[in-house]
């Protein structure tokens, strides 16, 4: 049986199933205070950044999106009147802009108290700041070719814990990484695991070993796009081999030093690692922390920041914008207005604005 294969079952054939009396013995578990530390944070969180994802939408341009899959969307779901359109529109844009907000949000707030077994706390790498500080001054086309040769581009946070310095790329979710996110992880992995150990060594004479560990935010082992696989797959053949099959599926080391270990995390495995990286069956919990931080945060930030408000008026403006939207009249040969209704006419008018920059 080819070794890719293989590794790829050792890492599909581990089910997450839904275990009440599991859940309870992991609430018992939880830390209030953390609960309501993580609160706090993620409230003034949503606070501040919320409004961001859509307060700068003031034009109907500005909601621009794939014409394609705009038109067939609004045939299949009937979305022929304005407001309803402009529901439509104003929260696919706002779900994905807080993708990204929340991907952002995680890495800055989510991990500030953890590790729970340690003063040291998950931060970013100093050599990764070091390295931003760096490119200060300098115009956005001069940094975007200098971080071409980012050796720290590829981690987000860092830990250290006795004598192991834990290094995570933090991805949001099962389907997130793509081709491209692959072969730059591997490419990083495969080029950069020395100087990351070597530099992690010079700053700190008592860490003597790595761990680089892609993580997702939220799914399991098994609905995952396969992509975070393929990059220890790709790896096995570059310099890596794995540690143990039996004991520890997954997870690959260094051939030549043997201190540098690459394993993915997926979900409530991510968050009890974050929770406590050397014993990660300890926390288990910790993605229930999260999850009750979250419930209460979104209450405070949304009440505080006055968003509901804001989000019914901005819709209200998409609404009248898309009502007003209309080609000058004579404008359309007799055979379109002849074989075409008002609805598709006005779904055909919404696509084109994907075109054009101004006069919307």
């Amino acid at each position: 049986m080819p070794p890719q294969r293989s590794l790829y079952e050792a890492l599909k054939t581990r089910p997450s199933v839904f275990d009440p009396s599991e859940i309870m013995d992991q609430f018992a578990k939880i830390d209030k205070k953390r609960v309501n530390d993580i609160a706090r944070v993620i409230g003034r969180y949503i606070e501040i950044n919320l409004p961001g994802a859509f307060c700068k939408r003031n034009e109907l341009c500005d909601y621009r999106t794939n014409p394609y899959v705009l038109m067939t969307t609004a045939n299949i779901m009937d979305l022929s009147d304005p407001n309803r359109f402009a529901d439509f529109l104003f929260n696919s844009k706002l779900f994905m802009a807080l993708e990204t907000s929340f991907g952002k949000s995680i890495e800055s707030s989510f991990l500030n108290p953890y590790p729970v077994i340690s003063t040291n706390k998950w931060t970013d790498p100093s050599e990764k700041i070091a390295e931003h500080k760096a490119l200060e001054g300098l115009s956005r086309q001069a940094k975007a070719q200098k971080r071409v040769n980012s050796v720290w581009r590829e981690i987000d946070k860092s830990v250290s814990i006795g004598s192991r310095r834990y290094l995570v790329s933090i991805k949001s979710g099962p389907n997130t990484i793509n081709d491209t996110q692959v072969q730059a992880m591997t490419d990083a992995i495969k080029h950069r695991h020395q100087t990351w150990l070597a530099q992690t060594k010079a700053s700190d004479n008592s860490i003597n070993e790595i761990d680089i560990v892609i993580g997702l935010t939220y799914g399991t082992d098994k609905t995952t796009n396969n992509k975070e696989n393929q990059i220890l797959a790709k790896l096995l053949d570059n310099g890596f081999i794995e540690e143990n099959r039996n004991q520890c599926p997954g997870v690959i080391i260094d051939e030549e030093t043997q201190s540098v270990r690459v394993y993915r995390l997926i979900g409530r495995n991510f968050w009890a690692f974050i929770g406590n990286p050397q014993e990660p069956k300890v926390t288990d919990f910790i993605y229930l922390e999260i999850l009750l931080g979250l419930a209460k945060a979104l209450s405070q930030g949304i009440e505080s920041g006055n968003i509901e408000d804001r989000i019914n008026d901005r819709i209200c403006k998409l609404a009248t914008a898309l009502s007003r939207l209309q080609l000058p009249k004579n404008s359309l040969p007799d055979w379109v207005t002849d074989d075409f209704s008002e609805s598709e006419l006005f779904w055909f008018t919404t696509a084109m604005t994907a075109f054009f920059d101004e006069g919307i």
